[in-house]
Protein backbone atom coordinates (compact mmCIF):
# COMPACT_ATOMS: atom_id res chain seq x y z
CA UNK A 1 0.00 0.00 0.00
CA UNK A 2 2.75 2.00 0.79
CA UNK A 3 4.80 1.66 -2.61
CA UNK A 4 1.10 2.41 -4.50
CA UNK A 5 0.57 5.84 -2.34
CA UNK A 6 4.64 6.43 -3.02
CA UNK A 7 3.99 5.84 -6.70
CA UNK A 8 1.00 8.08 -7.02
CA UNK A 9 3.12 10.86 -5.13
CA UNK A 10 5.43 10.72 -7.75
CA UNK A 11 2.81 10.32 -10.77
CA UNK A 12 1.28 13.90 -9.30
CA UNK A 13 4.93 15.51 -8.84
CA UNK A 14 5.83 14.75 -12.28
CA UNK A 15 2.32 16.17 -13.35
CA UNK A 16 2.89 19.16 -12.09
CA UNK A 17 6.23 19.45 -12.68
CA UNK A 18 5.41 19.41 -16.50
CA UNK A 19 2.54 21.84 -16.23
CA UNK A 20 4.77 24.49 -14.49
CA UNK A 21 6.97 24.01 -17.18
CA UNK A 22 5.07 24.73 -19.84
CA UNK A 23 3.43 27.51 -17.91
CA UNK A 24 6.61 29.33 -17.92
CA UNK A 25 7.65 28.55 -21.51
CA UNK A 26 4.27 29.71 -22.42
CA UNK A 27 3.90 32.70 -20.16
CA UNK A 28 7.69 33.55 -20.19
CA UNK A 29 7.35 36.31 -17.46
CA UNK A 30 11.22 36.50 -17.28
CA UNK A 31 11.64 37.04 -20.77
CA UNK A 32 11.85 41.12 -21.72
CA UNK A 33 10.42 41.92 -24.76
CA UNK A 34 12.88 43.21 -27.30
CA UNK A 35 12.90 46.49 -28.84
CA UNK A 36 12.48 46.92 -32.53
CA UNK A 37 15.58 48.08 -33.02
CA UNK A 38 16.96 44.53 -31.42
CA UNK A 39 14.42 42.70 -33.28
CA UNK A 40 15.20 44.08 -36.98
CA UNK A 41 18.91 43.23 -35.77
CA UNK A 42 17.94 39.20 -34.92
CA UNK A 43 16.10 39.33 -38.57
CA UNK A 44 19.52 40.83 -40.43
CA UNK A 45 21.80 38.03 -38.24
CA UNK A 46 19.14 35.19 -39.64
CA UNK A 47 19.22 36.46 -42.60
CA UNK A 48 22.99 37.18 -42.74
CA UNK A 49 23.85 33.26 -41.18
CA UNK A 50 20.92 31.74 -43.87
CA UNK A 51 23.10 33.72 -46.87
CA UNK A 52 26.46 32.51 -45.38
CA UNK A 53 25.42 28.90 -44.74
CA UNK A 54 23.08 27.74 -47.61
CA UNK A 55 24.55 30.24 -50.32
CA UNK A 56 28.55 31.55 -49.34
CA UNK A 57 29.80 28.47 -47.62
CA UNK A 58 29.10 26.20 -50.46
CA UNK A 59 30.04 28.41 -52.89
CA UNK A 60 33.32 28.80 -51.38
CA UNK A 61 33.44 24.87 -50.41
CA UNK A 62 32.89 24.01 -54.15
CA UNK A 63 34.79 26.51 -55.77
CA UNK A 64 38.24 24.09 -56.25
CA UNK A 65 40.39 26.43 -53.88
CA UNK A 66 41.52 25.89 -50.56
CA UNK A 67 38.53 26.93 -48.58
CA UNK A 68 40.27 27.70 -45.24
CA UNK A 69 42.68 29.95 -47.43
CA UNK A 70 39.66 32.09 -48.59
CA UNK A 71 37.78 32.43 -45.52
CA UNK A 72 41.00 33.64 -43.66
CA UNK A 73 41.39 36.61 -45.84
CA UNK A 74 38.09 37.52 -44.22
CA UNK A 75 38.49 36.54 -40.81
CA UNK A 76 39.33 39.99 -39.58
CA UNK A 77 37.80 42.60 -42.41
CA UNK A 78 34.52 40.04 -42.50
CA UNK A 79 32.09 39.04 -45.38
CA UNK A 80 29.76 42.52 -45.57
CA UNK A 81 26.25 41.66 -47.19
CA UNK A 82 24.12 44.84 -47.55
CA UNK A 83 19.93 44.57 -46.70
CA UNK A 84 18.74 44.72 -50.58
CA UNK A 85 21.17 41.71 -51.27
CA UNK A 86 19.82 39.81 -47.87
CA UNK A 87 16.35 40.45 -49.08
CA UNK A 88 17.10 39.19 -52.51
CA UNK A 89 18.90 36.27 -51.87
CA UNK A 90 15.89 33.65 -51.14
CA UNK A 91 14.33 34.66 -54.43
CA UNK A 92 11.28 35.73 -52.31
CA UNK A 93 9.65 39.23 -53.04
CA UNK A 94 12.45 41.56 -51.69
CA UNK A 95 10.10 44.70 -51.52
CA UNK A 96 7.81 42.84 -48.83
CA UNK A 97 10.91 41.97 -46.97
CA UNK A 98 12.32 45.37 -47.12
CA UNK A 99 8.81 46.74 -46.04
CA UNK A 100 9.77 45.13 -42.78
CA UNK A 101 12.77 47.10 -41.71
CA UNK A 102 10.91 50.05 -41.30
CA UNK A 103 11.31 52.48 -37.96
CA UNK A 104 7.87 52.31 -36.79
CA UNK A 105 8.96 55.46 -34.43
CA UNK A 106 10.02 57.71 -37.28
CA UNK A 107 8.43 56.01 -40.02
CA UNK A 108 12.05 55.80 -41.72
CA UNK A 109 13.29 52.61 -43.87
CA UNK A 110 16.61 51.30 -43.06
CA UNK A 111 19.51 52.06 -45.62
CA UNK A 112 19.16 49.54 -47.99
CA UNK A 113 22.99 50.10 -48.86
CA UNK A 114 24.06 50.40 -44.78
CA UNK A 115 22.62 48.10 -43.60
CA UNK A 116 24.43 44.89 -43.41
CA UNK A 117 25.06 41.28 -42.06
CA UNK A 118 28.93 41.68 -41.41
CA UNK A 119 30.58 37.63 -40.97
CA UNK A 120 33.49 36.91 -39.78
CA UNK A 121 34.56 33.47 -40.60
CA UNK A 122 36.15 31.36 -37.84
CA UNK A 123 38.69 28.72 -37.60
CA UNK A 124 38.42 25.94 -37.89
CA UNK A 125 36.31 27.59 -41.00
CA UNK A 126 33.51 25.00 -41.47
CA UNK A 127 29.96 26.17 -42.31
CA UNK A 128 28.74 26.87 -38.37
CA UNK A 129 32.27 29.08 -37.51
CA UNK A 130 31.48 32.13 -37.78
CA UNK A 131 30.76 35.43 -36.05
CA UNK A 132 28.25 38.31 -37.18
CA UNK A 133 28.18 41.42 -36.38
CA UNK A 134 25.13 43.87 -38.07
CA UNK A 135 24.90 47.71 -39.09
CA UNK A 136 21.63 48.82 -38.57
CA UNK A 137 21.11 52.15 -40.36
CA UNK A 138 17.51 52.51 -39.46
CA UNK A 139 17.29 56.21 -37.83
CA UNK A 140 17.71 54.26 -34.57
CA UNK A 141 21.32 56.17 -34.25
CA UNK A 142 19.37 59.84 -33.91
CA UNK A 143 17.01 58.80 -31.53
CA UNK A 144 19.72 58.09 -28.96
CA UNK A 145 21.49 61.49 -29.75
CA UNK A 146 18.07 63.14 -29.00
CA UNK A 147 17.84 61.17 -25.93
CA UNK A 148 20.96 62.05 -24.75
CA UNK A 149 20.84 65.59 -25.35
CA UNK A 150 17.37 65.93 -24.30
CA UNK A 151 17.56 68.50 -20.78
CA UNK A 152 16.15 66.82 -18.28
CA UNK A 153 13.11 68.57 -16.38
CA UNK A 154 13.99 70.78 -13.79
CA UNK A 155 13.22 69.45 -10.11
CA UNK A 156 11.01 71.02 -7.77
CA UNK A 157 13.89 72.33 -5.56
CA UNK A 158 15.19 73.76 -8.96
CA UNK A 159 12.62 76.00 -9.49
CA UNK A 160 12.20 76.76 -6.27
CA UNK A 161 15.84 78.53 -6.34
CA UNK A 162 15.26 79.90 -10.23
CA UNK A 163 12.39 81.60 -8.30
CA UNK A 164 14.18 82.61 -5.15
CA UNK A 165 16.75 84.18 -7.37
CA UNK A 166 14.40 86.46 -9.39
Amino acid sequence: MKKLNKNILIIIVSVLVVILVVLIVVLNPFGKKLSQEEELKKKIETMGKEFYEELYYKQVENSGEEKNTILKKFETIGIKIDLGTLARYKGEDSEEILKEFVNKKTNKSCDKDKTQAIIYPQSPYNKESYKIEVNLVCGFESEKKQEKTKTPEKTDEAKKENQDKQ
